[in-house]
């Protein structure tokens, strides 16, 4: 015990297990829920016209149960805060954990501040803005000014939020949660009880009242689309080439189920590989679900052409009109545009504020992880308030985001250099799978005392063979972010600023390293041969 002690900043890490699995499915679910990440970037999908959503959904969740069985396996083996983390510098070494997970988990969520501010703005602040007729505010959200207002409001509530601990974050994101759901129900019945004729019409009436004399009109928005992309695949197509091409753009939605591994030494019963994979599945199972069938009512009220080519113009980031494309916002125009309008758009939000904690929640906890193993300073590794919240560690994920924030809309540029932050998150993702697939020989103790162990093929575990295919889909998710302009994340400028984030891990990791050898006499490689203390 002296010795666990002496390895680690102190004999317990004073986190306590607040969430129930429940709490963590909600988590899962809300990571990706169709509501924020998924209407965002189902309007990119246009950009590739003759993939079919629901395939390319379905190819997803095949790969992505291989990825919620390689986290369940680590996860109910090394139930600790840190997750990847705490997986790639026990298994693969202390370096690799630094180097693979601070870039993705700490450094890129600085980044996705601002898209998070921008989901703000197009699902809530703007359709707000219209529905009372305020069309220049409504532009006014979607300018830079409007999206980094956005975003300050996004990270003060989440560190507010956040701030709380473990045990006040589940209650409010289950009442957030709930909210959401007689939301959800208001949104979708227009859907399910309007024709496409009657959607033109009061598209049309709708445009004609709050933008008089622009012309913007559903048959206009169809055939604008239709002079740049010769057709948009229907739902019933079977292009398997370009369905597969989609994948990659749809994981930014549908790949974070697993999101909340991070938090699992805070959770009851993160031990049982069973349960644990229960909750990651049926977050992927409920998401994809909704998706498909918000895809059929979008297609039978709307007409996928005009669905496609409404997010085709309208993209989030179009500009200070973007806002026509807002799912919430057809539907509130289908409602009447009234209070129960409103009030649908209100409750809705309730997906997105529920969801806003994943920005800074889960990074607290890797570099929470990192301090308590003494390659960070271990004033992050404090959690003396009376919520058991590792404030530091927030802070050190909010402050710089603000800066970054900044940086992000008032510095010409600076915004090309975040392009590839969902790249490095993924990467993180590939460094797990890579330590999965080793597990069995790294840590041959602990993995046969796993019950995922008895399951092989040829001698060979069943979770390395998971991990294999697992790896190989990430290779080829790398390989057409990087070849294809697509998918927007292969400028030379971002992938610059990522190779400098990695090469700051690195740093900060030998920088503590020499630090404790020269100034402590002790070797960091020690601690990565124990595993954490609870």
């Amino acid at each position: 015990m002296e010795k666990t002690h002496f390895l680690f900043v102190r004999r317990a890490t004073g986190i306590v297990r607040a969430w129930s699995l429940y709490d963590a499915w909600i988590y899962a679910f809300l990571s990706v829920n169709t509501v924020t990440l998924g209407f965002y970037i189902w309007t990119f999908c246009s950009f590739i016209p003759a993939g079919n959503p629901i395939l390319a959904t379905i190819i997803s969740m095949i790969f992505l149960t291989l990825q919620n069985v390689v986290y369940a396996t680590l996860i109910s083996s090394m139930p600790r805060a840190g997750g990847d983390y705490v997986w790639q510098s026990r298994i693969l070494g202390g370096f690799w954990g630094y180097f693979l997970s601070w870039p993705g988990w700490v450094f890129c969520l600085w980044l996705w501040a601002p898209i998070y501010g921008n989901m703000l703005s197009w699902l809530l602040f703007a359709p707000l803005s219209v529905l009372t007729g305020n069309i220049e505010l409504a532009d006014w959200w979607c300018s830079p000014m409007g999206l980094f207002t956005s975003t300050i409001i996004v990270i003060l509530f989440v560190s507010i939020v956040v701030s709380l601990g473990m045990k006040w974050y589940a209650r409010i994101q289950m009442w957030l949660f709930y909210a959401a759901i007689p939301g959800t129900v208001l949104f979708l019945v227009p859907f399910i009880t309007t024709s496409t004729t009657e959607l033109t019409s009061i598209f049309d009436s709708f445009m004609a009242k709050i933008l008089p004399g622009e012309g913007i009109t559903y048959r206009g928005i169809i055939n604008a689309a239709l002079s740049n992309v010769e057709e948009f695949a229907s739902l019933t197509s079977l292009n398997i080439g370009p369905s597969f091409a989609l994948i990659p753009m749809l994981l930014f939605w549908i790949m974070w189920t697993v999101w909340g591994a991070t938090l699992f030494g805070e959770v009851r019963g993160a031990g049982d590989i069973r349960r644990v994979f229960i909750v990651f599945q049926a977050a992927l199972i409920a998401a994809g679900f909704l998706a498909i069938i918000k895809w059929v009512l979008f297609d039978k009220a709307m007409g996928w052409t005009f669905y496609q080519s409404l997010n085709y113009l309208y993209y989030v980031g179009s500009g200070p009109r973007q806002w026509i494309s807002s799912p919430i916002l057809i539907s509130a125009m289908l409602l009447g545009g009234n209070i129960l309008a409103i009030l649908m758009v209100i409750l809705m939000s309730g997906w997105f504020w529920a969801w806003s904690g994943t920005l800074f929640l889960s990074s607290t906890r890797v570099i929470f992880a990192s301090a308590f193993d003494r390659a960070f300073p271990k004033i992050f590794a404090d959690v003396k308030t009376r919520f058991n919240s590792p404030v530091n560690a927030l802070l050190f994920m909010s402050i710089p985001s603000l800066v970054l924030t900044v940086l992000y809309f008032f510095v010409p540029g600076f915004m090309t250099l975040t392009l590839d932050a969902t790249f490095a998150i993924a990467i993180a993702y590939f460094g797990t799978g890579v330590a999965c697939l080793l597990f069995p020989l790294r840590r041959p103790r602990l993995f046969n005392a796993n019950p995922i162990a008895k399951y092989r093929i040829g001698g060979i575990p069943l979770v390395s063979i998971a991990s294999i295919i697992y790896i190989a889909f990430l290779l080829y998710v790398f390989w057409l972010w990087a070849v294809d302009p697509v998918y927007g994340v292969n400028h030379p400028y971002s992938a610059c600023f990522m190779i400098f984030l990695y090469i700051l891990a690195a740093a900060i990791y030998y920088s503590f390293k020499y630090y404790r050898k020269k100034k402590e006499g002790f070797d960091l490689s020690r601690v990565f041969e124990e595993i954490p203390v609870e």
